[in-house]
C-alpha cells in the first residue's frame, strides 16, 4: 500500500469547501480499479490537502490512480469547479 499526497488549489473567489463534502465527493468517484483504501482531506481558504492510501503494483501507479480520482473530481463535481491539481506525490 502506498500513501499519496495531493494538493488542490481553488480559485481565489470560490467559497471554502467543507471537509465532509469534499471527502464524500472524492470517495464517490473512486472506482474499484483505483485501489483506494482510505482518504483523508483538510480544506482551507486556499483549497485542499490530503492523502490517499492506495493499493497498487508500484508507487508510480499509485500516484497515477490518485491523480485520476482528483481529475475526475475537478471535472465532474460542481464543488470543485475551477480548482486545479497542484501536486500529487507518493511515498512508500
Amino acid at each position: 500500500m502506498y500513501l499519496v499526497e495531493f494538493l488542490l488549489a481553488k480559485p481565489p473567489m470560490a467559497p471554502q469547501a467543507l471537509e465532509g463534502a469534499s471527502l464524500e465527493a472524492l470517495r464517490s468517484l473512486c472506482l474499484p480499479q483505483d485501489g483506494v483504501e482510505h482518504i483523508r482531506i483538510h480544506t482551507s481558504r486556499a483549497g485542499a490537502r490530503g492523502v490517499f492510501f492506495c493499493r497498487a503494483p508500484d508507487l508510480d501507479q499509485a500516484v497515477s490512480r490518485t491523480y485520476a480520482v482528483c481529475r475526475r473530481a475537478l471535472e465532474l463535481r460542481p464543488e470543485f469547479r475551477g480548482w486545479e491539481i497542484t501536486r500529487v506525490t507518493g511515498a512508500l
